[in-house]
């Protein structure tokens, strides 16, 4: 049996083989709008898979959901990513877990770029493919 393959949407310019660290909220951290957990965090409230400083890394198996989040930064990237630590589940609806930081394994696209029809439709995608939380 294989392991999964994870994935993470974030800033642009990784390239294989560098690390992504957590970057706490209040220092340049981005949060998308429509995402469970971001919209709670927009909202002050602590989380289960939070610690003291929210500082973590996010990673999925799905590939669309990360692309939803790179798309989210300016000039944002698609990496394909090895998780750095503990795999905790986050309360987003797409399987994804919380970690200490991210290696990339490889970049997927450098550039993701989607309209705000592009981005709903992705909603829409993953509300229909996730209904309910992991639990």
């Amino acid at each position: 049996m294989t392991a999964p393959g994870y994935w993470h949407g974030g800033p642009p310019g990784l390239r294989p083989g560098d690390v992504i660290k957590p970057q706490p909220l209040g220092e340049g951290a981005h949060l998308v709008d429509g995402c469970p957990t971001c919209e709670a965090r927009k909202r002050g409230e602590q989380l289960p898979t939070d610690d003291l400083d929210s500082s973590f890394v996010y990673v999925t198996s799905d590939r669309k959901y990360a692309s939803l989040y790179a798309a989210g930064y300016p000039d944002g990237g698609l990496y394909r990513v090895q998780p750095l630590g503990e795999l905790v589940p986050s309360l987003d609806p797409a399987p994804s877990w919380s970690c200490d930081a991210a290696r990339v394994v490889s970049v997927y696209d450098p550039l993701v770029r989607m309209t705000p029809a592009q981005a709903e439709r992705l909603l829409r995608y993953i509300a229909r493919t996730y209904p309910e939380p992991p639990r």
